[in-house]
């Protein structure tokens, strides 16, 4: 008797265990399941973590590039700024003062003119000036060609205008040679300058230039003595357009 009350008790004890087991099996496999998904989630949100760290990283470099470039674009563009604003101090300052030099020769010529009037006033009071050659320059240029300038004056009493012709020879000896003239007329009331080029025949060298004015039947004649300075390079010279000096056949 007392075996099969301990029988009936280990039955009635298994039967008892097995309805926990079997009526509790979703709620263990809803525990396992929630167990594994939070472990995925925390291992997911972490590596996302990560790569937003990692990513933000490489933004931020680039973004420090970009900024580091652009300062430095900005500098030399300041650096540009700050020269081209001295530029445009200088010009304005040389602008000043060539306006300043300007007219003080304007001021300085009009007082030359004036005094030049009083002058040629004083002279006609007093018979006036002849016909004269007032100066002569005589510049050498290159490939044996040479320039002259040629200043004429008078002072008339009555105020009328000299008008004729001049002649230029160059004289070696007995051997005389005339230079051809652009413009050999002059008309002018107090002073005329005449200018002009030529090509010296080679191996001729002058002793003298004479200048001769061709003047209301009369002739002024003056004779200069030749000296040849250096060459001017500074100025173009074009053989075609200057004429070749010819011999006098007087």
């Amino acid at each position: 008797m007392p075996n099969s009350d301990s029988q009936i008790t280990s039955q009635s004890n298994t039967s008892e265990k097995k309805p926990f087991m079997h009526t509790n099996m979703p709620l263990v496999i809803g525990a396992t399941i929630l167990i594994v998904s939070s472990g995925f989630l925390g291992y997911t949100v972490g590596h996302r973590q990560g790569l937003t760290v990692v990513g933000y990283d490489a933004d931020a470099e680039q973004l420090v590039e970009v900024v580091q470039k652009q300062k430095a674009e900005l500098a030399v563009l300041n650096k540009s700024m700050n020269a081209a604003v001295q530029e445009r101090d200088v010009a304005v300052s040389n602008s000043n003062d060539l306006y300043l030099a300007v007219n003080k020769s304007k001021d300085a010529q009009e007082q030359a003119e004036t005094l030049g009037v009083l002058y040629r006033e004083v002279l006609r009071q007093r018979g006036g000036v002849a016909l004269a050659v007032q100066h002569i320059a005589v510049k050498p240029l290159p490939d044996n060609a040479f320039e002259y300038q040629l200043d004429l004056m008078q002072v008339s009493p009555s105020k009328s205008n000299a008008s004729g012709s001049v002649e230029l020879r160059l004289i070696k000896g007995t051997e005389v040679l005339t230079v051809p003239l652009e413009d050999k007329n002059f008309n002018f009331e107090n002073n005329e300058r005449l200018t002009g080029r030529w090509t010296m025949p080679k191996g001729f060298s002058p002793d003298f230039i004479e200048i001769r004015l061709n003047h209301s039947g009369k002739q002024v004649v003056r004779r200069f003595s030749w000296s040849k300075g250096q060459a001017v390079t500074d100025q173009s010279t074009f053989l075609s357009e200057i004429p070749q000096t010819e011999a006098n056949s007087n």
